[in-house]
């Protein structure tokens, strides 16, 4: 379970990195909600907590990179989190992250 959790974070880390992002917007979808994995998803992990890892991530992130101001980062108005019945583990497109709720 832990490993799951970890490919989760990893692509909230991926796609912060990949846009150096300023978000006005953290937005989670569960897709999955009445599979197994997208249940789980709901039950384990859950909206509240995915959000709030996703602004974790980025302040870890400007800290890192030395992003200190807002007109030192990227503006993006909106970060999306996806949890959905898919083949494959997770993808990052645009500001979105696809993760599969067979892998949690």
């Amino acid at each position: 379970m832990a490993s799951r959790h970890m490919v989760l974070l990893s692509c909230f880390v991926f796609l912060a990195a990949l846009h150096g992002i300023q978000a006005v917007h953290y937005a989670v979808t569960n897709n999955a909600g009445s599979s197994a994995g997208g249940v789980r998803f709901t039950n384990e992990i859950g909206i509240p907590y995915s959000r709030q890892t996703l602004v974790s991530a980025t302040d870890s992130l400007w800290t890192v990179f030395q992003q200190n101001t807002p007109a030192e980062r990227k503006t993006v108005q909106k970060v999306s989190l996806i949890i959905e019945s898919m083949d494959g583990v997770a993808y990052a497109s645009n500001n979105e992250i696809h993760v599969s709720a067979n892998y949690i």
